[in-house]
């Protein structure tokens, strides 16, 4: 199987074809990929300054549905930039919520960029929202993990990523655009089975490693897969 595991549900129509024809024709993607896409539920969380625009990719690609995660104070202005993303894509459903769902989504996708971000990050994971994370420290230095299967858990990949937040980096858009990149190959199957991995970033300029599951973390990973 491609990917992490998503299992591609939809089927295009012509509209979506049409829609879609600039992914379509992306090699490792295609109609495939893209019906992959728009099968996908997915999370996102962060502060209302870090969600826009990788909100308007997500959408503008067709995630078949998106719930939206915000700090408290954040809440009723992500619910009104929730609403105005609804009118850019009809394929892309995309709902506000305060608690963790019930039901595991595909993916989860946090961006931390202050200390809301952080703590509304730690509650998520520890309710396993997801069954793979992509998760972006927006602070300097910018960090980013991408977990297909949800293990190594962020504490295994890397102390730093769920450490206090410092100071703003100066890349952090780029660090949440190449987050969504990374979402959206994920989602796609755009690699067969990939590993987990961590991008370290020295401004525009990302390094990667591959990461494994700590055996000294005190979650479960270890004890078998999530």
């Amino acid at each position: 199987m491609r990917s992490a595991g998503f299992a591609a549900v939809a089927v295009l129509n012509d509209l979506q074809i049409e829609r879609y024809s600039r992914q379509i024709i992306v090699p490792r993607v295609g109609g495939r990929g893209q019906e992959r896409v728009i099968a996908a539920r997915i999370a996102i969380a962060g502060c209302v300054r870090d969600l826009e625009v990788p909100l308007a990719y997500l959408a503008g690609a067709g995630v078949g549905a998106i719930e939206v995660y915000a700090p408290g104070q954040d809440r009723a202005a992500i619910s009104a930039l929730a609403s105005d993303m609804r009118s850019l894509n009809p394929d892309s459903p995309m709902t506000t919520a305060a608690a963790p769902p019930s039901a595991q989504r595909d993916l989860a996708l946090i961006l931390i960029g202050d200390t809301k971000a952080l703590r509304l990050a730690g509650a998520l994971f520890d309710k396993a929202v997801a069954r793979a994370i992509v998760l972006a420290r927006l602070d300097t230095p910018g960090k980013l993990a991408v977990l297909p299967s949800g293990a190594p858990c962020p504490r295994c990949a890397d102390r730093l990523l769920l450490a206090e937040v410092g100071s703003r980096a100066e890349n952090s858009e780029f660090i949440a655009f190449a987050a969504v990149t990374e979402t959206l190959k994920l989602i796609a199957g755009y690699v067969e089975n990939p590993a987990p991995a961590l991008l370290e970033f020295n401004g525009l300029e990302g390094r990667a490693r591959r990461i494994e599951i700590h055996p000294q973390c005190a979650c479960t990973c270890h004890a078998g897969d999530r």
